[in-house]
């Protein structure tokens, strides 16, 4: 038996920013068909978008044989990105201080996040993969 769904409540949805599947809030319905949500992520709002394959009506554009595109890759979780990220992540652990420079790879012991890995530097700022999702954090980076 379905359960019924309704506003406030979590989903998996493909988010269209972060193009991954993540979880979503359920913004707004029309009866029971989901039709906006919030990622948990990033914060977007957009249109409900199910990973199930679309139906395509019979005699529509061309035939394919065969799965998936050569172009397309495997979708990739949040939680796949960082578990990646961990083990290409080089030398130790560093605790995080936003004082401190990093370089891209660098594994941080944020106190409230957890781990995470740096994946890019800007002025002041640095890009981080924690097990939950991505953030900026302050940094002394030049």
């Amino acid at each position: 038996m379905e359960r019924k769904l309704s506003a406030g409540e979590e989903v998996s949805s493909y988010c269209t920013r972060c193009k991954l599947d993540l979880t979503h809030i359920v913004i707004a319905m029309v009866g029971q068909k989901i039709v906006k949500v919030q990622c948990r992520t990033c914060g977007s709002i957009h249109g409900y978008r199910n990973r199930e394959p679309v139906k395509r009506a019979a005699g529509g554009g061309e035939h394919r044989t065969g799965g998936v595109r050569k172009s397309q890759e495997p979708v990739r979780t949040g939680i796949d990105m960082w578990e990646a990220g961990m083990a290409k992540a080089r030398g130790r652990e560093l605790p995080y201080d936003m004082g401190q420079s990093f370089e891209e790879g660098d594994i941080i012991a944020h106190p409230s996040f957890g781990k995470g890995v740096v994946l890019r530097t800007h002025y002041r700022k640095c890009d981080v993969l924690f097990r939950d999702r991505e953030r900026a954090l302050a940094s002394a980076n030049i």
